[in-house]
């Protein structure tokens, strides 16, 4: 009895179908990773506005305040843009611990700082995108609102816009508890509570960002308008917790400063 093999035509036949299998279960597998790179992507995007916008309240809600002191209200908002979109820039002085440590003593003890120089800017980043970033100076001088060093917190903002709520300057020269709520509130692009020396009641943070990038992928150049770019705007009303609802009284020696200063700083 002889054995019959299998014919070049039913070799090429089999490989042929063997290709395709394989070609459908990788198409297959690489619409299941590309779903599944999408679904990581919405996760991450739904969180990070909210994830930003707590760290800018928690810095806020601990401002630092001191209603005796000549320099008592140390905080600047300024109102900016980059092209067409809202690029607002914060600076001020928090009492909430510094997140970057320093060495003391043996050089293996790292501690926070209590009262830290603080504030947020846009910086270019690639096209139309900007990059937000978070001031932070270990030793409060008497530039608090300048200085320090700068660490991102996002790669993908196209617009940060900060609304004060407040009372009128002719308003705040004559504000008293007793008559606080007879008073009418105002909105404000920008703040300067070293002119106004008052802090805003209230600030409406408003967020736009796009989908943060997955693995090494790239800002999408190719998308001629911001508009036509998957993006999402979170906003966030803060009620801004006040030392003191009373005017601070005239220093009469030499400017304080708020916090501790380095000597030789």
């Amino acid at each position: 009895m002889t054995r019959r093999g299998f014919t070049l035509l039913e070799v090429i036949l089999a490989t042929t179908l063997f290709a395709l299998l394989m070609s459908s279960y990788y198409a297959i597998f690489m619409n299941v990773s590309e779903l599944e790179q999408y679904a990581r992507s919405q996760r991450a995007f739904s969180a990070v506005g909210p994830a930003v916008l707590n760290l800018i309240e928690d810095d806020l809600q601990s401002l630092y305040t001191h209603p005796r002191a000549q320099n008592a209200f140390p905080f600047r908002g300024e109102d900016g843009s980059r092209g067409s979109q809202p690029a607002d820039t914060m600076n001020f002085v928090t009492m909430r611990p510094s997140i970057h440590k320093e060495e003391f003593f043996d050089r293996k003890n790292l501690l926070s700082s209590p009262v830290i120089e603080t504030g947020y800017r846009l910086a270019r980043g690639e096209g139309d995108v900007r990059r937000l970033y978070r001031r932070e100076s270990y030793y409060p001088d008497g530039t608090p609102l300048q200085g320090g060093d700068y660490y991102e917190v996002y790669d993908r903002v196209l617009a940060f816009d900060v609304l004060y709520v407040g009372y009128p300057a002719e308003e705040e020269e004559r504000r008293s508890q007793e008559t606080l709520g007879q008073h009418r509130l105002d909105t404000f692009e920008s703040w300067n509570s070293e002119e106004r020396r008052a802090m805003p009641t209230a600030m409406v943070v408003t967020l736009t960002v796009e989908p943060p990038s997955i693995g090494n992928e790239a800002p999408r150049e190719d998308v001629d308008t911001v508009a036509a770019r998957p993006q999402r705007t979170f906003v966030r009303i803060l009620q801004l917790v006040q030392a003191d609802d009373i005017l601070p009284p005239k220093a009469s020696g030499g400017p304080q400063q708020p916090g501790a200063q380095q000597p030789g700083r």
